[in-house]
């Protein structure tokens, strides 16, 4: 007598090697009223170590290799000791701070580090050529203006994006520092080096393309370089909840001024993301009488003492269409550990006697 426990798995890997994402700018959030909370974090040493997610992922090589997909990134650790909460609303432009000065925007979005410390604003409209970024206002500690308006609108993100565009774009502003007239430049060259699959904390599982941007930002005084900040900024676009993760690495500033932030940002909520799948905050999944957890690079999965069983033969098929399921071993334990693989994949335990 056998005794049979099929389960599904392919809610959590269900990734085909060819289905690669598209996103389209009208993805992104524009809608006055919506929000969404992320966990947030500037500790260098938690930025360094999130952006390492990347290298954990089956198919990710470091460069200069270069990074292969489709990729796993498990963003759905709960939240940790260095992060606060920060929320992003979409707001009209006239409620943000001198919205005036940006016309042509339709949108802005509010940043807050909860409860209430109001700490940034940008000014956006979506078209079908892509989002037009005008400017922003940030509250200065330092005597610094808090408002910028760049001499011409650029587009931040494409109408399409697909896995291996690249784009490039160069901003300028000018402003004051210490009543002094500043010179900005911002240019930033933007590679979609990855597609694949997120796991966001209480969401669940996703679809995305991660953005790799080099950025430079430089300010100068009567032709004079006063400040060079270049950063790596990673990004994710997932359809439904556009930026859905974001990772800023900071290089070393030329100057030895002034320099940026390091930032870990995280979606746990978007109050317009209509079609979530169903949460899965700690990786795990459990089907009757059998338990899988994703770490890292494996599937542990786990099983109940089937009555009148001696061992255990663990099988598994890239698709439930299939018939021919494959065994990957025999146990007399219950407990199973697998590789990750970027590829769909359904398990189901035997037992037998």
């Amino acid at each position: 007598m056998k005794k049979h426990l099929p389960v599904c798995l392919g809610l959590l890997l269900g990734l085909s090697a060819t289905a690669q994402p598209i996103f389209y700018a009208t993805n992104l959030p524009s809608q006055v009223g919506g929000y969404n909370r992320s966990y947030y974090s500037t500790d260098s040493a938690y930025v360094a170590a999130m952006l390492a997610l990347y290298t954990n992922s089956t198919g990710g090589i470091n460069p200069p290799l270069g990074p292969k997909s489709p990729q796993i990134w498990d963003f759905s650790q709960v939240q940790q000791p260095s992060e606060t909460v920060l929320r992003t609303d979409l707001i009209a432009p006239s409620a943000g701070p001198d919205g005036g000065s940006f016309p042509l925007a339709t949108y802005a979005e509010q940043d807050t580090l909860e409860p209430a410390s109001q700490i940034a604003w940008r000014y956006y409209s979506t078209t079908n050529q892509g989002r037009y970024y005008y400017g922003f206002y940030e509250p200065q500690s330092v005597d610094a203006d808090s408002l910028v308006v760049f001499d011409q609108p650029t587009v931040d993100i494409p109408p399409v994006v697909n896995y291996g565009d690249t784009w490039s774009r160069t901003v300028t502003w000018g402003g004051h520092a210490v009543n002094d007239p500043i010179e900005y430049v911002f240019t930033t060259t933007a590679n979609v080096d990855a597609y694949g699959t997120l796991i966001l904390p209480s969401i669940g599982v996703v679809q995305g393309l991660r953005v790799h941007e080099v950025q430079d930002y430089q300010a100068s005084w009567d032709d004079w370089p006063l400040e060079d900040d270049p950063c790596d900024y990673y990004y994710w676009l997932v359809p439904g909840l556009g930026v859905a993760v974001q990772i800023i690495q900071n290089q070393a500033d030329t100057s030895g001024l002034l320099t940026g932030e390091n930032i870990v940002e995280r979606m746990f909520y978007a109050s317009y993301f209509t079609n979530p799948p169903p949460p899965l905050p700690s990786t795990n999944l459990t089907t009757g009488n059998l338990h899988i957890q994703l770490q890292s690079r494996s599937v542990l999965l786990n099983w109940a003492v089937f009555t009148n069983s001696t061992s255990y033969q663990v099988q598994s098929v890239p698709s439930l269409a299939s018939t021919n399921w494959q065994s990957l071993g025999l146990t007399t334990g219950t407990n199973w550990s697998d590789t990750l693989t970027p590829t769909q994949r359904f398990y189901r335990v035997i037992g037998t006697h």
